[in-house]
């Protein structure tokens, strides 16, 4: 799963996916769930955050 933010937080990103249950379609199948939330920066134009879950 992965979740992204501009000008955000990271951690916001994955509480989303968290929030949400967007993995509960997965769950079931087999397999390996990993969440990723990143953040984007609009004035620094890059990645600036992210979080592995």
């Amino acid at each position: 799963m992965f979740e992204f933010k501009m000008d955000g937080t990271a951690k916001e990103a994955l509480e989303q996916i968290n929030s949400k249950d967007y993995p509960i379609a997965y769950k079931n199948d087999g397999r390996k769930i990993v969440k990723v939330g990143v953040n984007y920066s609009s004035a620094e134009k890059q990645l600036t955050d992210w979080v592995i879950e």
